[in-house]
């Protein structure tokens, strides 16, 4: 499964939520690897950020993540820095469609 996400940063916190991304928690990593991610990647173009999932159930993989202890504190920590943040009940405005893949 592929999932593309579309969130938005304040604006000034660039350079920390890079800092933040260079040094992903190892305890992060775990949670997203046990949960079946396979593959995460964030782009950023200004404030925007694109996010590249793949994983064989993205609904459940957010769902368990969501109630991850280390990820709620992750979590938590990015919030400041987010306009429009990530949304972990799997329902929310966040997804983008897949239009062309080769």
């Amino acid at each position: 499964m592929k999932v593309g996400l579309h969130t938005r940063l304040k604006p000034g916190v660039e350079e920390r939520y890079e800092e933040y991304h260079r040094a992903v928690w190892p305890d992060v990593l775990a949670a997203i690897r046990r949960v079946g991610i396979a593959n995460y990647v964030i782009f950023r173009d200004g404030l925007d950020l694109f996010h590249y999932i793949e994983c064989d159930d993205y609904d459940r993989a957010i769902s368990d993540l969501a109630g991850d202890p280390v990820t709620i504190r992750w979590e938590a920590e990015i919030a400041p820095m987010m306009a429009v943040a990530h949304d972990f009940s799997g329902k929310g405005s966040d997804r983008v469609p897949l239009i062309f893949e080769l």
